[in-house]
Order: structure tokens, then C-alpha cells, then sequence
């Protein structure tokens, strides 16, 4: 066994490959490394140092019994709701992080979704689809459309809250006739990677699009995988003749849908119509671009009126823009909310022209309130001496591709600039350990990840500006593993 690169106190993953397995990355301490292997063979649950579920009255979370509190920062679990507890049970990071989520690749995340979708309409998956444990399959008896909603950014404990502050009452009636449980995002739990996630059923490591920001060897340098340019204020590499999709190595659900005789359109924003994102995700798919609410819901509708079998995937951004730059708990993403809900519910789906569809509503990932006073800004620091090329990824999961040279000093400055706001790791650990997708992975994927990984704890962001780009506040932020960031949305539904 290796020691991880980072703090001993802070290296622990949970392999779920058996009960009797070893916790792959050890601390220096080889007592505690036995210790949760015994405790880990004695629950017979694949996470490490479970927590007691017997222990008190359960608390749903983030709804803690003090309105003034925002969030429940420990995750509970809820006997009474099993969908929910077999997700949390499954993807339970550990003792060490009490508070966050191990992303699920095997069944309890978005990375399945797609492959359940596909299974409704008869077509052939080609990868682990949603698990059973949780998964309505009586729900998909006789479907010949499918309607997927993402929300980006609509977290599954954000929305917990919102239903049960009254907030959005049409989805919280609706969560009564539906299948409801969490789904966890991918690492890093950030738009580019988890719509791409959503867009293939393939994990971070294997479509190889690894954050917001990373070092692509292919233009060596460091390039903006949300908009495919170099970072800084650049025309895109679209514009200079490259193809997105040859860019993306897996085939996406469109075109395997396709394929088999299942027609796929794509309504989101007009703007998106002609980005390189869209062009890797929707290429093999019919693109319905809206203006407005109502031009959103007419779109749908449209979409769905059509003979045959379908699979329509409609995008909503705005709760994930707000929650960015006023807040998730501002008074305009609240109002965001609040709007959408009797959008969603009142318009889209109490007007649905056909009652053979399954409703299915989720996200791409949810959103952590930053907090100003754990905001370590890297630009000027003399650590960044030691790099390659600037910081990738984003503020609250960094990338860093050190000199060889520099590797262990930069290693020993992070650890000193995180403090308790940050947990680092080496990036060959956390691929070697699956945070990012199990194997086979993108030829690339190493480099893109970088040598050191600095995922943010908490509130905490350590956020880096390029030069030339003017630095927007930021309220509201994702990438890492906080429950909160995390855990989506499933809510399941037939009309």
C-alpha cells in the first residue's frame, strides 16, 4: 500500500469493490488503515466507518429544526424513506468527511442515468443503468417518449428546502404521485463535465471533458472546456475549423438512440444553439432553441406531440447562473424558484399532449454558498512559481500541473495555503481510485487532471482570474463534494 500526497489525516476513500476489501489510499497511521478495514468487514456495507442509523430520531436533510439554519451540514439518514437511505448508503464518503459525497458511477448517479432513459423507450444500453433498488421500473410499462428535465444547478437538499418552506408547492404535490430519490453528480461536479456526463452515460476519466478549465497537451494549453477556447478572451477552436464532436471520443445517447430508431430532439436556450458544447452533445439530435419561458413550454410540447418514439431532453439554466452570481438563498433565485416551479408544473407538465411519456426530473449538479471570509485567491502568490501553467479546473476543485522539480515543495505550500478549508490529494489518486470514473479512462485524462488536485471543504473557494479577464463575484459555487454540490434531484413521473 502507498501513502497518499497529501494530509494523513485527510486521505481516506472507501472502496465498495467487496466487504472485505482494503481501503486502497492508507493513511500514514497503519492502526487507523486496520481499523476501518475491520469496521468495514463487520457492517458489510461498502463504505468506510458507516455511521449508526439507529442512533436518535433521523432529521431530513438539509431541514434542520432552526428555520434560521440553511443547511444540516452531516448527512442523516431517513429509515422511513428507503429510496433515499440506499443512496446514501451507497455513497457515503467516510468518517473522515462527514459531509461529503463519494460520486456514484455503478447505479446511484447521473453517469446511469441515460442508460435507464434508454432501457424505457426498448433501446439497448450500454452502461449500468440507475439500480433497481431505487429505479420505478413499473413506472416504464408501456412508454414511447421520454421527457428528460435538467435543471442545471437545482440541488437535491436545496430543493428539499424549497418544497418544505413552501417555495416550489407544485413539484412538492408532484413528489407525492412520483418516484423521488437522490442521484449524485460526478467529480468534479461542475456543468461541463456533468452535462457531458448526462449527454453520454460516460464518466469524467473516459469522455475525458475533466472540469471547467484544464491543460489540453492536443493545443498545448491551458483551455475552457465549457466554451472549447484557449482561457482568457479567445475565439473558440471551433472558429478556427476544429469539430467539437470529434473532440468528445464516446458516442453520445442521441446517437446510439438513434440508431435504434428512437428520435431525439434538445430544447434549450437559443443562444447555446450553434456552442461547441452543444454541437458535441446534440449533434445527432433535433435542436429546438427557446427565447422565453412560454416559447420553452410550446417547444416541449411540440417535441413531445409527435408520433414514435422519442427521447426529448429540455435544459433550464437560470437557477444555476443566480445561484453563481446573486446566491442560492438570494431573493432573486428564490423568486427564480418559485417561478419555475409553476412553469414546470402548472404549464409543461399539466398541458403534456400524450400520456405514454415518463417525466423525469433532475440536475446536473447542485451549489455550496461560498463563504467571503474562506476565499483564498491565488493570483500573485509565489507558489505559482512553481507551475507548468496556471491553476485549472475551478475555485473549488483546482487542478495543478507542477514543474517536476517543484512538485513536492508545491505540495507542501498548498497544504499550508488550504489549511482545514482544503483537502489535497495527487490527480493519479483520485483517477486510480475512481472519484472521476472507473477504468478504461481518456488517454488524456492524466494530464488534464494534473498533478495535485485542492478540492475546497465547506464554504471555502480558492479562486484564480487569468490574466485579462475582469473577476465577477461569486456567491455561489460546485465542482467539489459537499452534499450540497453533489446530490441531485430523480423525481420520476407518469401523467
Amino acid at each position: 500500500m502507498r501513502e497518499c500526497q497529501c494530509h494523513a489525516s485527510l486521505s481516506l476513500f472507501a472502496s465498495r469493490a467487496s466487504p472485505a476489501c482494503r481501503v486502497p489510499i492508507v493513511c500514514a497511521s497503519e492502526t487507523r488503515a486496520k481499523w476501518i478495514t475491520n469496521r468495514v468487514r463487520q457492517s458489510g456495507l461498502y463504505w468506510a466507518a458507516g455511521l449508526d442509523a439507529t442512533a436518535g430520531p433521523a432529521r431530513r436533510p438539509g431541514l434542520p429544526s432552526d428555520p434560521s439554519r440553511r443547511l444540516d451540514r452531516r448527512i442523516t439518514v431517513r429509515p422511513h424513506e428507503s429510496a433515499e437511505q440506499r443512496v446514501l448508503q451507497a455513497v457515503r464518503f467516510g468518517d473522515e468527511q462527514p459531509t461529503w459525497i463519494r460520486p456514484s458511477y455503478d447505479g446511484f448517479g447521473i453517469a446511469n442515468l441515460p442508460w435507464s432513459l434508454l432501457a424505457a423507450l426498448g433501446g439497448e444500453p450500454q452502461g449500468p443503468p440507475v439500480s433497481a433498488e431505487v429505479w420505478p421500473q413499473q413506472l416504464a410499462a408501456g412508454v414511447e417518449a421520454v421527457l428528460l428535465l435538467v435543471i442545471d444547478g437545482l440541488g437535491y437538499r436545496r430543493l428539499q428546502e424549497t418544497m418544505a418552506e413552501g417555495i416550489t408547492p407544485a413539484i412538492a404535490r408532484l413528489r407525492e404521485q412520483a418516484a423521488w430519490f437522490p442521484l449524485t453528480s460526478i467529480f468534479p461536479s461542475t456543468t461541463a463535465a456533468a452535462l457531458t456526463t448526462l449527454a453520454t452515460g460516460q464518466p469524467p476519466a473516459r469522455h475525458g471533458l475533466v472540469g471547467f478549465t484544464c491543460y489540453l497537451r492536443e493545443f498545448g494549453m491551458l483551455s475552457n472546456l465549457l466554451f472549447w477556447t484557449p482561457l482568457g478572451k479567445f475565439p473558440s477552436y471551433a472558429s478556427q475549423g476544429l469539430d467539437p464532436r470529434a473532440f468528445l471520443p464516446v458516442p453520445t445517447i442521441a446517437e446510439l438512440a438513434t440508431g435504434q430508431g428512437i428520435d431525439c430532439v434538445a430544447v434549450a436556450p437559443e443562444a447555446f444553439r450553434e456552442t461547441p458544447l452543444t454541437r458535441m452533445h446534440s449533434a445527432a439530435a433535433r435542436y429546438l432553441g427557446y427565447r422565453t419561458a412560454g416559447e420553452f413550454v410550446a417547444l416541449v410540447h411540440r417535441a413531445l406531440a409527435e408520433p414514435g418514439r422519442r427521447l426529448v431532453t429540455a435544459y433550464w439554466d437560470t437557477i444555476d447562473n443566480l445561484g453563481h452570481f446573486s446566491g442560492p438563498d438570494h431573493p432573486a433565485t428564490l423568486t427564480e424558484l418559485r417561478q419555475l416551479d409553476r412553469l414546470l408544473v402548472e404549464e409543461l407538465l399539466a398541458r403534456l399532449p400524450r400520456r405514454d411519456v415518463l417525466v423525469v426530473l433532475t440536475a446536473d449538479h447542485g451549489m455550496v454558498a461560498l463563504d467571503p471570509a474562506r476565499e483564498h485567491r491565488l493570483n500573485g502568490l509565489p507558489l505559482l512559481e512553481r507551475v507548468m501553467v496556471p491553476p485549472g479546473g475551478e475555485r473549488r476543485a483546482v487542478y495543478w500541473y507542477a514543474r517536476s522539480e517543484e512538485r513536492e515543495a508545491l505540495r507542501q505550500e498548498l497544504l499550508e495555503l488550504a489549511g482545514e478549508d482544503g483537502w489535497l490529494a495527487s490527480g493519479e489518486a483520485l483517477l486510480s481510485e475512481g472519484l472521476l470514473g472507473p477504468p478504461p479512462h481518456h488517454p488524456e485524462a492524466a494530464w488534464r487532471v494534473g498533478d495535485l488536485v485542492l478540492i475546497a471543504r465547506g464554504g471555502a473557494s480558492f479562486p484564480y482570474d487569468p490574466p485579462g479577464v475582469t473577476p465577477r463575484p461569486s456567491f455561489g459555487a460546485h465542482a467539489g463534494l459537499e452534499a450540497e454540490e453533489q446530490l441531485v434531484p430523480c423525481l420520476v413521473w407518469r401523467p
